[in-house]
Order: structure tokens, then sequence, then C-alpha cells
């Protein structure tokens, strides 16, 4: 038995010519799209890495921002209440509707520190004591004058007063 001669059937030589150049021809197409593919994901990432860099700059940029505002806002900050405490009303026996009475009287003297800041009211301590011990209140037929023991200054000024019968 005789294996017959390749090159007396061309057909079986250009079959396998044909799937040669097929494959070389598939193999660069293939590496072709493959690299198209990588260079548009290479474009893409490079893209969104430029744009994390912008985000993260404005993001440093705006938290920036936002602590030197809460710096000045806390340099700022208003008195939004004022609370009047009386230490020694035990001793002259004044009862809870007296003290009471006196200390809105007294808040209402110290109505215009609303919403000032709190440094502002802070630097006029002293004229503050002053308009609250030159003062003499009047209940139930006695007299009464104050004065300033504590100040406390924040969103809400904290005074201690000792009371006396002017």
């Amino acid at each position: 038995m005789r294996i017959p001669p390749l090159y007396r059937f061309p057909l079986w030589r250009v079959a396998f010519a044909s799937m040669v150049i097929g494959g070389i021809i598939s193999w660069g197409i293939l590496l072709f799209v493959y690299g198209e593919l990588q260079e548009k994901q290479q474009r893409l990432l490079l893209m969104q890495q430029n744009e994390i860099n912008q985000l993260e700059k404005a993001y440093h940029h705006l938290m920036e921002d936002k602590q030197r505002s809460n710096e000045e806002i806390r340099k700022t900050l208003t008195v939004q209440d004022i609370q009047i405490e009386i230490i020694n009303h035990d001793e002259l026996r004044l009862d809870s509707l007296a003290v009471h009475s006196l200390t809105t009287d007294i808040k209402g003297e110290l109505q215009n520190l609303l919403n000032k800041s709190v440094s502002t009211v802070a630097d006029h301590k002293e004229l503050l004591c002053k308009a609250i011990e030159n003062k003499i209140y009047k209940r139930d037929e006695f007299l009464y004058r104050f004065e300033v023991r504590t100040i406390y200054f924040d969103t809400t000024l904290n005074i201690s007063l000792k009371i006396g019968r002017a």
C-alpha cells in the first residue's frame, strides 16, 4: 500500500495553505481588535483617573472652605438664650414667684443682648455687670439690688447673682 504524494493532489496543499493563511489573518484581526479594545479601556481609565483627581482636589478645597467657615462661625457665635440664677434667695426667704419675677425683670433688661456675638458681649462684660448692679428692682414693696458673681459666655449667657435689699 502506498501513500499518495501530496504534490499530485494540489487541493490538499491549497486547503492547508488557506488554513494557515486564515489562521494568521484571524490572529492578526484578533490582535487588532484586542489592541483597540485595550486602547479604549486605557483612554477610559485615564479619563476616569483625571476626573477622580479633579474631584479629590475639589473635595479637599470644599473641606478647607468648610473648616474655615466653621472656624469663622465659632468666632462669631451669637447669644441665643439668657439664664439668670439667684444664688442666695434662701437668705432673704424669697418665694419662687418672687425669684421668677426678679429673674424675668433682669432678662427683660438684657433682651438686647440676644443675637449679638458672644465676643462682643464678652468685650462689654464690665458694662453688663454695671447695668445689673446699678439698677434697683422692686418686688412686693421691697427694693432689691443684685451683685454679679459669675458670668459664663456661650450661646447661652449664664449669670449668677447675689441678691440684697437696697
